[in-house]
């Protein structure tokens, strides 16, 4: 019992020095409520709660506090509990053997029970190597966690926008028919009097024909992109609109400031833990040049025969490794290879992250300012149809004037639709690329 107690409080005592990785704290996704609307944060919990990317990344922070534990285990060593019993081949027709010595014979069934206790007293750094070469190891798949679920948001991002953009686009198409359908009105009414020739009149259809063809399409690429955000978010949207919301925007420091960000990217911290795992891979490797010292003790529950009378036997082992076929060189060398690629993979994420802030940053501004001058351009358009389409009524301008003014005011806001949510998807874009979605 004392036995049992004092490896059990050294086991705790053990555990509760292990490096165990400080993983960053994250708000378990919550299923948005049924409601009409669906917002962008709640889709992107709901496609938290479905990813199997992220839940495969996920377990693998599991499968990394498990090796802790397999880590931890070599330097605990082991506890059985052994029953023997020997079974000899004794003298035809006799119960029992005679000793070697002529004394008292020996029982040919021989049972035994003992505690064994085998714990290594020195393995070369080895169970320290692999703990902490364990704990960077979890918290390298914690960072990768961290960053699969960044990368997630972009792609629900890039869907959510690209449904209200063809919703948009689906209504600027409508309303560019109804001014259509009343322009062709209003020439089919001129045309009867002859104040209008057939011409304007088929004219006006052809583009009303095409303006429907673009409607068409919209719809069926409305589905498609409906379709992605329902496999992402593995909920049907069915009649629920979705809404946007007015976030904050991003951060104004300067590019600088934002490169500042990149050495805390989820992903280059990754990284930066897996040099440090590789560093831990050498220290295992290299203790297989170090001698080892083992203690090994067993206490007797029961046993018989001349060895009865001893109820405990303890035995250290020293063993000096004089040579293993160049087994630990070669492990040495390749860990010290695996050290070399870890290091210029971080340097390579290091590197990439911030060509990814630059490219994001530069690509988020010229879109602000695309879409900024095209609001501009829209409000020019509208007040150019309507200054032609009054100007018609006077007869001061022909009908291709009006049909003209009309198509550029439908380009304009079609142009202006595409570039605000291609500006809100490059907002998404840049907010992962300074790590700031968690």
């Amino acid at each position: 019992m004392r036995t049992r107690n004092f490896l059990i409080f050294c086991l705790t005592l053990f555990v509760s020095f292990l490096p165990f990785a400080q993983s960053r704290e994250s708000t378990s996704p919550v299923p948005a409520a049924e409601t009409d609307s669906l917002s962008l944060e709640e889709c992107y919990h709901l496609a938290l709660v479905q990813s199997e990317i992220v839940g495969i990344q996920k377990e693998a922070i599991s499968r990394a506090t498990a090796q802790i534990f397999n880590a931890a285990s070599q330097g605990l060593g082991n506890v059985d509990f052994i029953i023997d019993r020997t079974f000899q081949d004794g003298q035809s027709g006799n119960l029992s053997v005679s000793s070697p010595s002529g004394s008292a014979p020996v029982s040919s069934n021989v049972h035994e029970s003992k505690f064994t206790i085998s714990q290594p007293l020195f393995q070369g750094f080895k169970a320290i190597g692999a703990l902490t070469g364990a704990g960077s190891y979890k918290q390298e798949q914690t960072e990768a966690w961290i960053r699969a679920k960044e990368l997630l948001y972009t792609d629900v991002a890039r869907a959510f926008y690209n449904v209200l953009r063809y919703e948009k686009e689906i209504e600027i198409n409508q309303g560019i028919r109804e001014l259509l359908q009343e322009r062709i009105k209003e020439l089919e009414g001129r045309e009867k009097i002859g104040r209008s020739r057939v011409s304007e009149v088929i004219t006006a259809k052809t583009n009303l024909k095409i303006l429907e063809a673009d409607l068409a399409a919209s719809q069926g690429a409305l589905a498609t992109v409906r379709y992605m955000l329902e496999f992402l978010t593995g909920t049907e949207l069915g009649e629920r609109k979705l809404e946007e919301e007015t976030s904050e925007e991003v951060s104004s420091q300067t590019l600088t400031e934002h490169l500042k960000m990149a050495a805390t990217r989820s992903d280059v911290k990754a990284a930066e833990q897996a040099v440090k795992t590789a560093w831990r891979g050498i220290l295992v490797a290299q203790s297989g040049f170090w001698p080892t010292l083992t203690l090994n003790h067993n206490q007797y529950m029961r046993r018989e025969g001349t060895l009865a009378n001893l109820d405990w036997d303890t035995l250290f082992r020293f063993d000096v490794p004089l040579f293993s076929g160049g087994e630990t060189i070669g492990q040495v060398k390749d860990s010290v290879s695996i050290l070399k690629q870890k290091k210029l993979s971080f340097t390579l994420a290091r590197r990439q992250a911030e060509l990814d802030i630059k490219q994001s940053y530069q690509i988020w501004l010229s879109a602000k300012e695309t879409n900024a001058l095209l609001m501009e351009a829209v409000r020019d358009a509208q007040k150019n149809y309507e200054i032609q389409s009054e100007e018609y009524t006077r007869s001061l301008v022909s009908n291709l004037d009006v049909l003209a003014a009309l198509e550029s005011l439908h380009n304009a806001r079609q142009r202006q639709n595409l570039t605000y949510y291609v500006m809100k998807q490059d907002e998404a874009a840049f907010r992962v690329a300074v790590g700031e979605v968690s």
